[in-house]
């Protein structure tokens, strides 16, 4: 069987979330800045944190497609783990040059050393729960149904469901961090390894009990809850927390809305190869400048919601082609080192039984 031809519902996914990361970034203070160009302006206020609000689950809708592949993994592959570093450092090389061609930066021994660091959040904490997904698999292929759902009844309620009372509190005055179950010091918004663990988790109850949902059911708790987050953020900004149940919901329902469709096109599929990519070229600091100058203009952000629009669209979407055609041009080199290196190295463990 051709492995290239597998079904695009999922891969589809992978594409529009990346578009919602991108969105994040457009909004984003410290990168597009478009929030800056509406505080005084309601209208488009409302609106761009209604986007915001839809796109916020995007990472951890990601990490659940991850738990859902991953559910009956019992191996670890280091050329899987090598392939996304070598992704990471590839364009930490990249954004090095790109800022040198762009009078941003000089070339330094340092600078070059800083490029072989992969410092990337999602990409270690993806490593890491990848090498710890074979021992989630084990518990689920021992354990009952009914152990499952307590599984993942007490996930939800120390990891998704206290967190986000005890940073509602905490928005209204009170102080409950010494009580959070994920740090003395807060949830950290879900940014922890904490929280990829629980999407695997959720990824795989998903896979192995095969959990649909009905579709209409999915539209209105994903958009009722998109509209809450959007109506409280101003006095509740914690609802934006990946650790925060409506953020973490409405991945669920995302997620469950595209795994039922059943179609194959060769064009998804090949873009959905470059997701990983593209997340890591247009959140550099040489491609924020760009992002800046040519895409994110004030006066339209600033100006009728037509225009605003109009430039979110615009610029999402010309940086998501920009960074999917700088991908395609060095594949082939990734592939290329990949093919000669890569697929030679060992397992670097597995849980699988050995035949007797």
């Amino acid at each position: 069987m051709d492995k290239t031809i597998r079904n695009s519902n999922i891969e589809l996914l992978r594409i529009v979330l990346m578009f919602m990361v991108i969105l994040l970034h457009f909004n984003n203070g410290s990168m597009g800045g478009a929030f800056n160009y509406v505080k005084n302006i309601p209208v488009n206020n409302f609106i761009l944190y209604l986007f915001e609000s839809l796109s916020i689950c995007a990472v951890n809708c990601f990490m659940i497609i991850s738990g859902y592949f991953l559910a009956y993994n019992k191996t670890v592959k280091l050329s899987k783990i090598v392939d996304l570093l070598f992704i990471v450092i590839l364009y930490n090389l990249f954004d090095l040059m790109l800022s040198i061609v762009l009078n941003e930066n000089v070339f330094s021994l340092k600078a070059l050393v800083g490029c072989f660091i992969p410092a990337n959040y999602f990409a270690i904490f993806y490593i890491i729960t990848y090498i710890f997904s074979p021992f989630v698999a084990l518990i689920f292929d021992n354990t009952t149904k009914k152990i499952q759902n307590l599984l993942l009844f007490f996930t939800l309620v120390i990891f998704v469901l206290l967190p986000t009372f005890i940073d509602i509190v905490n928005n209204l005055g009170l102080n409950l961090n010494g009580i959070s179950p994920i740090s003395i010091n807060g949830n950290g918004a879900g940014y922890t390894i904490v929280q990829f663990v629980v999407c695997l988790i959720i990824g795989f109850y998903l896979r192995r009990n095969n959990i649909n949902g009905n579709t209409f059911l999915l539209i209105i708790i994903y958009v009722l809850s998109s509209i809450i987050m959007t109506l409280f953020i101003h006095k509740l900004p914690s609802l934006y927390n990946y650790c925060s149940v409506f953020t973490v919901v409405n991945a669920i329902c995302l997620f469950l809305l595209f795994n039922k469709l059943n179609f194959n096109n060769k064009i998804v599929n090949y873009i959905s190869k470059s997701v990983f990519a593209i997340y890591c070229i247009h959140t550099h600091y040489s491609i924020n400048l760009l992002w800046k100058k040519y895409l994110i203009l004030p006066k339209f952000v600033g100006g009728g919601i037509s225009e605003m629009l109009i430039c979110m669209i615009i610029s999402v979407v010309v940086m998501f082609v920009f960074c999917l055609v700088i991908d395609i041009i060095v594949r082939y080199t990734i592939n290329l080192i990949k093919d000669k290196l890569l697929t030679k190295m060992p397992v670097l463990f597995s849980l699988k039984e050995q035949n007797k």
